[in-house]
């Protein structure tokens, strides 16, 4: 059957590339016995599954338009004609962390900040006035300066080598990545479409993890590529509210299938 879902998992593709905004995620895959990659490309309406050798293969996403909603894989970054969101979620995980492990007072008022700006958003309807934006980024801009400060004056970490990047600590590195791509940390802000989170694909990859809690591994890469070409019309099909065991018949008996 997976060879018959080729035309339709083409049209899905088209569709997420020309989208406004779409979501990205990967996670590990076991092929072989040997470690592979399956990545998501989505929105509310379309999911696109592929497999790779590598985790950072995205010569297939060369055709993406518009915004890309990730948790800052640097391999994206690589994409052109792209706008970048940040997923905050993330951020929101490794600031508690900061918080209960570190004590950094810093990484508490971030974490507030965050909050209190996607709250604005949602009672906002998604439109958020200019005044209340630029005072986010003032706010925002304050407590990371605070926070590098803070690590200047700490002791420098001796590293057991003298060569590559110097050895930062964990809070450190945070807020030089908050610092660096602060517009992309906040596009949900200034962007309505923009969500605050990567959720979407976080949601569309789980069910492949739960596949992989059951059965283990594929045993060969045409299994597991097809396995993604068909979970791509099937997961398609349910968030357009079609007829999954429909589609599929459709598809056997070789009949053209037209998305919404």
């Amino acid at each position: 059957m997976a060879h018959l879902a080729v035309p339709l998992v083409g049209q899905i593709k088209e569709k997420i590339e020309t989208a406004r905004v779409k979501h990205l995620d990967e996670t590990g895959m076991r092929i072989k016995g040997k470690n592979h990659w399956l990545h998501v490309v989505s929105t509310s309406e379309e999911t696109w599954y592929r497999v790779s050798h590598k985790r950072k293969n995205i010569d297939e996403l060369s055709g993406l338009k518009g915004v890309v909603i990730h948790d800052h894989f640097a391999s994206y970054y690589q994409l052109e004609g792209v706008e970048h969101g940040l997923c905050n979620a993330h951020h929101l995980r490794e600031l508690k962390a900061l918080m209960e492990i570190e004590k950094e007072s810093w990484a508490n008022s971030m974490s507030k900040l965050l909050l209190l700006a996607n709250k604005y958003k949602h009672n906002n309807g998604g439109k958020i006035p200019l005044e209340i934006i630029e005072r986010v980024e003032k706010v925002y801009d304050s407590i990371v300066e605070r926070g590098l400060e803070y690590h200047q004056s700490l002791p420098e970490l001796v590293s057991s080598s003298n060569r590559g990047r110097k050895k930062r600590r964990t809070g450190h590195n945070l807020l030089i990545r908050l610092s660096k791509d602060r517009e992309d940390v906040l596009r949900f802000l200034t962007q309505e479409e923009v969500p605050f989170t990567n959720n979407q694909a976080e949601r569309d990859i789980r069910m492949m993890k739960c596949k992989q809690k059951i059965s283990g591994s594929f045993r060969t890469m045409e299994g597991g590529q097809n396995f993604a070409l068909i979970r791509s019309v099937i997961s398609t099909a349910r968030k357009q509210g079609r007829n999954i065991l429909e589609i599929l018949t459709q598809l056997l008996n070789g009949e053209n299938i037209l998305l919404v």
